[in-house]
């Protein structure tokens, strides 16, 4: 990198998820970074505004916190009509994502600088109450759910609400493939509260990256190959692609690329822009996968209803201090000091 003069000119904070104490190692590809979107259409609606403002004396406006966005989802769920209110994720594999990112917003951690579990906390109980009652307005299959599944009702236009990877705007607003196109509304995720300030987190995971393999007989042309597809000429090329849409928008210059912003539209890409801001990484510790894992496990427990909240922030812990001791714990208190330097700096969007 230092002799390509290359730099990853990411928004935000978030060229810091592929680093590892003060080093990078990976090039970033793809802005994963999630997306608050909610249905336009149903939103403007003069008669649903009134029917809203009637029912909870205020105005229907954009959710500034996951309260405003649940009140807003059951508001809007009607199966009998094929509208559910959610259609974030509840899968293992990915739900915990969500989880994370509302344990964040609320100022929470999942350990302390001595590595001791910390989910079983304020921030953790309000983030298991948001995740689980998301069952009330979700698909009744979401449970087994990907997004193989969930993206193809999500660009039909089958739900109101959800945070969702900005890649899906690509797909959404193309009109040879999505009948909802121009029918959505584009945002930075809601927030929580810490101290009675409003903290927006946005969930910035998983993170992809080119690495090159150490033995490599190539290894620098791989990185300068790495270096190069990471530019902004090249990335914008890649982000921009409405056929292959895994790669979605992270560096600067994408923000106002004309390419770039016809993909996303102004409205999406001024919302991935935000969002990128306040992006949070996910758990940035060596044994990433046997957290998750267990993550995973105790939350789709409890979202089927096989262990009541407490009992799943009860489990966690127990299972994050079990791999903990596995890798141990010297090792995984030097992991903290950079997981916890990768948080991002601002609170809320500039």
């Amino acid at each position: 990198m230092k002799k390509a003069n290359y730099k990853m000119d990411a928004v935000g904070d978030y060229a810091n998820l592929a680093t590892y104490d003060g080093k990078t190692y990976g090039i970033i590809t793809d802005g994963n970074i999630f997306v608050h979107q909610l249905r336009k259409d149903m939103f403007e609606d003069a008669d649903n505004k009134k029917r809203f403002e009637d029912k909870f004396g205020k105005p229907l406006a954009y959710p500034k916190t996951w309260d405003d966005d649940f009140q807003q989802m059951k508001f809007f769920y009607n199966p009998d009509k094929g509208i559910y209110g959610s259609g974030n994720l509840r899968s293992r594999g990915f739900g915990y994502v969500w989880f994370l990112m509302y344990l964040y917003s609320f100022g929470g951690f999942p350990f302390d600088t001595d590595m001791k579990p910390t989910v079983n906390s304020d921030a953790g109980k309000k983030a298991i109450e948001i995740y689980l009652r998301d069952k009330e307005v979700a698909f009744p299959d979401s449970p087994s759910w990907g997004t193989s599944q969930m993206i193809p009702h999500i660009a039909a236009g089958d739900v109101y609400s959800c945070q969702y990877w900005g890649g899906l705007i690509k797909l959404q607003e193309n009109p040879a493939k999505s009948k909802t196109a121009g029918k959505w509304v584009y945002g930075v995720v809601p927030g929580g509260e810490v101290n009675g300030k409003p903290l927006y987190r946005a969930a910035g995971m998983p993170v992809v990256v080119l690495t090159v393999n150490r033995n490599s007989p190539r290894k620098a042309a791989a990185a300068y190959l790495a270096c190069w597809l990471g530019t902004e000429k090249a990335s914008s090329q890649i982000v921009s692609d409405r056929v292959n849409t895994f790669h979605d928008a992270w560096t600067k210059k994408e923000m106002s690329d004309p390419r770039v912003v016809e993909a996303y539209t102004p409205a999406g890409i001024k919302a991935i822009k935000a969002n990128l801001e306040v992006a949070a990484p996910n758990i940035f510790l060596t044994g990433n996968q046997e957290f998750v894992d267990v993550l995973d496990k105790n939350l789709g427990q409890g979202y089927v209803g096989q262990l009541k909240s407490d009992e799943v922030l009860k489990q966690i812990e127990e299972d994050f201090a079990k791999v903990v001791k596995r890798i141990g714990n010297a090792k995984l208190k030097k992991d903290y000091n950079t997981y916890a330097a990768i948080m991002p700096k601002a609170t809320q969007p500039s």
